[in-house]
């Protein structure tokens, strides 16, 4: 960032950006700065012609604050306006990522009884384009999507339909060098699930996949703190490590809001009440 001062190399600045905010300096910045940097990114990519990286840093953006837990009708109107931008400036590659992006959004939104017939078409829209990205060899959008829609499924405890989707996913994965991981996201929900699936299934090996996963998400540059700290406490839960479980949700969820993951800190409250429950704790009424 000091060389790209001292040189005033303008027009390289979405690049540098989308390098240095999307993995190494993601910690250091709370997460309305980072989002703030792409946003800026945006800006100069479209005023010096870099339309590629402008488009990347924009995407990158709604991704950003979709985890920050904006709300999905502002999401999806900064989400519109940009992907018509990218329609008028062919900008493909960035359009393919961004469109499963978009589906999920929209997925979310109509995720109610009263909006079920709404739902399923998106549902099968989304499953229309996984084949179509699939079959045309087009593994990294597919794998976007079935990150996507793993996500989703794990936020309504759709735990078959998650699995499906990292498994198709980790069978895509194989096929390309560079793999999409959602400004440090998508490795937290990807264990998230598999510790769910060795809750649900009581099979060893979605234990090791958990336990695999989050000795990947521990290496990440981009990792927060409050994911490292829910996932601990979701670890040691499946092998029976509950002494101090509700002490380390708390550290958890005091964490995910300090650093404004408001969605996250959801999670982190919901999978503490249900523990709660189980051990028929009273707390899990407050």
């Amino acid at each position: 960032l000091s060389l790209l001062d001292r040189l005033n190399c303008k027009e390289m600045l979405p690049r540098v950006y989308i390098c240095v905010y999307s993995s190494a300096l993601i910690k250091h910045e709370t997460s309305k700065k980072v989002s703030e940097k792409f946003l800026y990114g945006y800006e100069v990519g479209m005023q010096t012609g870099d339309i590629l990286f402008a488009m990347y840093c924009a995407r990158t953006y709604c991704t950003q604050r979709f985890f920050c837990g904006v709300g999905l009708d502002e999401l999806v109107r900064d989400i519109e306006v940009w992907r018509q931008q990218m329609i008028a400036y062919k900008q493909m590659w960035n359009l393919n990522i961004f469109n499963s992006f978009r589906h999920k959004v929209l997925t979310l939104i109509n995720y109610s009884d009263d909006n079920l017939q709404q739902f399923n078409d998106l549902f099968a829209e989304g499953m229309k384009s996984l084949k179509s990205h699939i079959e045309q060899k087009r593994h990294l959008p597919a794998t976007v999507l079935c990150s996507y829609f793993s996500c989703t499924a794990y936020f309504f405890c759709e735990y078959d339909f998650a699995r499906d989707m990292i498994e198709t996913k980790w069978k895509l994965e194989k096929n390309i060098k560079r793999k999409y991981w959602a400004v440090g996201a998508a490795k937290f929900y990807e264990t998230l699930i598999c510790i769910a699936l060795a809750r649900e299934t009581n099979e060893d090996k979605w234990r090791k996949y958990a336990l695999q996963c989050f000795e990947e998400e521990k290496k990440l540059n981009s990792s927060e703190l409050h994911r490292l700290l829910i996932l601990e406490t979701e670890i040691d839960i499946i092998i029976g490590k509950t002494k101090n479980t509700i002490t380390n949700y708390n550290k958890a969820i005091n964490a995910a809001r300090e650093s404004q993951h408001i969605h996250e800190e959801a999670i982190a409250n919901e999978r503490a009440g249900d523990f709660c429950l189980s051990q028929d704790d009273i707390r899990a009424s407050h």
